[in-house]
């Protein structure tokens, strides 16, 4: 497999291939001292305030959030960037194409990349930035297409076309939401396997693309928690 993505490194470490915001507010009266309920209480019940949406991090705050060694000592962490544009013979299958194979995501307001290391399994960890309303879209439409494309489909990263054979759900936890699927690769005759895990907090979502150079993938947890700690 060869869809790549340029990487500085940080440990020196052996590289491997990855697809990659209720206050309240007191009212108050202008009683005219006529009103029998004068001098009871206030004129006006205390009125809620809608809650503030969070404000979306900008890309040096990503960054100041990605992990490091310190956060996974038994990894090897190495800067990443964003993968290739991703296309598919079915576009209900495009989204889900894109978190799989660590693709590009278009129209966001930041985004910061970089690999975790464990043995054979490599994770791509992608942070990105949105605004309110977008940020739980991004979730809908990786999970309409889990929904929609089991079954398998082909995609084209860059110069590399891969068919995704079979897609399963996963078990996924933490942040507001997520998702998470376990797939079957085919590339050039070569099999192989990837995890992801796609978590949404506030109006960051994380994707974590877990592949091996040799064998199945491991799923990310210890990636995934380590990097959620980071992102409240």
């Amino acid at each position: 497999m060869h869809v790549p993505y340029a990487r500085r490194v940080l440990p020196a470490a052996a590289m491997i291939m990855l697809i990659t915001s209720c206050g309240t507010g007191t009212g108050t009266g202008t009683g005219t001292g006529k009103d029998t309920h004068a001098g009871t209480g206030p004129s006006s019940a205390p009125k809620s305030q809608a809650p503030q949406a969070p404000k979306p991090f900008d890309e040096d705050e990503l960054t100041a959030r990605q992990l490091t060694p310190q956060d996974l000592p038994a990894h090897t962490i190495e800067e990443a960037f964003q993968g290739a544009l991703i296309s598919s013979d079915k576009p209900e299958c495009r989204d889900l194409a894109t978190v799989l194979l660590g693709g590009a995501m278009t129209g966001t307001l930041g985004q910061v990349h970089n690999k975790a290391t464990k043995g054979t399994t490599a994770t791509k960890v992608s942070l990105h930035s949105w605004t309110v309303t977008t940020a739980g879209s991004v979730l809908a439409d990786v999970r309409a297409g889990g929904q929609a494309c089991g079954g398998g489909f082909n995609a084209v990263s860059g110069a590399d076309k891969v068919t995704i054979t079979k897609v399963a759900a996963a078990a996924a936890t933490g942040g507001d939401e997520s998702v998470a699927y376990s797939a079957e690769l085919e590339q050039d005759g070569e099999k192989s396997s990837v995890e992801v895990v796609l978590v949404r907090q506030g109006t960051t979502t994380a994707t974590f693309t877990a592949r091996s150079a040799s064998g199945a993938a491991e799923p990310p947890a210890a990636v995934v928690a380590a990097q959620l700690k980071k992102l409240h």
